[in-house]
């Protein structure tokens, strides 16, 4: 089963970029940690458009203290394991439609 990603709304920007200190996955993707309240609450998902354009997209982590902080609950990913850094299920991109997998710290293309 696959979860889309949202697009924060600066997504559609053409001067975006991943941040400086982000970690190349391959095939056009960086991913950004976030930490809230001392723990890892999820990456953001820099990736490259059609058009050769940055897209990003926040994927949080199922169980961590911010996604646990919503009362209706949000999407979320599990994290099989965190180094290298496996997420569970797919990654689709609701900006774009990228779609793919974290595994093993690498983007693997659905």
């Amino acid at each position: 089963m696959e979860q889309e990603v949202a697009p924060p709304p600066e997504a559609r920007s053409p001067e975006m970029a991943p941040p400086p200190g982000g970690i190349d996955i391959g095939s056009d993707h960086v991913i950004a940690y976030a930490e809230w309240q001392g723990e890892a609450a999820g990456v953001t998902d820099w990736h490259r458009k059609a058009d050769g354009a940055w897209c990003c997209g926040w994927v949080a982590f199922r169980g961590a203290k911010w996604e646990k902080s919503f009362t209706q609950g949000i999407t979320a990913w599990d994290v099989v394991q965190r180094d290298p850094l496996t997420l569970s299920p797919s990654l689709l991109c609701r900006s774009c439609g990228d779609h793919g997998f974290i595994q093993n710290g690498r983007w693997v293309k659905a």
